[in-house]
């Protein structure tokens, strides 16, 4: 279930969810370079359904981020064309 947060909570589940794997390319350098210094934004957070749920992807708009997490499984399959 999707809930909205405050940019603080966002920030702790980026570092927490995207920096978990050094190759993920969620860094220190990208958050302070892409949200950091973003103001009027609206936050959310899509909670995991299954313990599996560890890749972080990030749903950026003209004025909210989303953070949610795919499986291992998932994400190899997220960018796939259906054929």
């Amino acid at each position: 279930m999707e809930r909205e947060i405050t940019k603080q909570e966002f920030r702790k589940l980026y570092i927490k969810y995207g920096q978990s794997s050094k190759y993920s390319g969620w860094t220190q350098d990208y958050w302070d370079s892409f949200f950091e210094n973003e103001t009027g934004k609206r936050y959310f957070f899509t909670e995991p359904t299954s313990p599996d749920q560890t890749r972080m992807f990030i749903d950026s708009g003209r004025d909210s981020h989303r953070i949610f997490l795919l499986s291992e499984e998932a994400e190899e399959s997220f960018f796939e064309h259906p054929e």
